[in-house]
C-alpha cells in the first residue's frame, strides 16, 4: 500500500497551490490586454473609430479619433470583471484599470491610457497626453 509521508503531503499541497495560483499570475496587465484587443477602422464618413476588447468583460469604442469631438462609448462593462474603463476621458485619454476580479491585491497605479488623438495604447497618462 502507498504511504503518504509528511514530505509527500507537502509537495502535493504545493502543486495544488501552484495550480490554483497560475490563472491569477497569468492575467495580462491592462496595457498588454488593451493593446492586444485594439482594432481601428476608417468609417464611411472619413472618421476613425477604434474598438477595444479587453478581457472577457470590457469592450469600448473611441469614435471620431483625432477629431476635437472624440467620444468614449462603453459597449460592455462589468464592474466586478477583470478590467474596467473610467467613464470619462481624462485629457482625451481613456483610462483602463484592473477591475475587482482582476485586481486582487494589484496596484492601483497599473493601467493603460488610450489616446483619443491617435487610438494608440500607452503605459502612462503622460505619454498619452503628449501623443500627437
Amino acid at each position: 500500500m502507498p504511504r503518504t509521508t509528511p514530505a509527500g503531503a507537502f509537495s502535493g499541497a504545493l502543486v495544488a497551490a501552484l495550480l490554483f495560483a497560475a490563472p491569477a499570475a497569468a492575467q495580462e496587465t491592462p496595457y498588454a490586454a488593451t493593446s492586444r484587443g485594439a482594432q481601428c477602422d476608417l468609417q464611411p464618413d472619413g472618421t476613425l473609430t477604434c474598438r477595444y476588447v479587453v478581457g472577457r468583460d470590457l469592450e469600448f469604442l473611441l469614435t471620431h479619433v483625432a477629431q476635437p469631438d472624440v467620444r468614449l462609448e462603453i459597449v460592455r462593462s462589468d464592474p466586478e470583471g477583470e478590467y474596467s474603463v473610467d467613464p470619462l476621458l481624462d485629457g482625451r485619454c481613456a483610462m483602463v484599470r484592473y477591475g475587482k476580479r482582476g485586481g486582487m491585491g494589484r496596484s492601483d497605479y497599473v493601467y493603460a491610457a488610450v489616446s483619443g488623438r491617435n487610438g494608440t495604447v500607452y503605459r502612462t497618462l503622460r505619454e498619452c497626453r503628449l501623443a500627437r
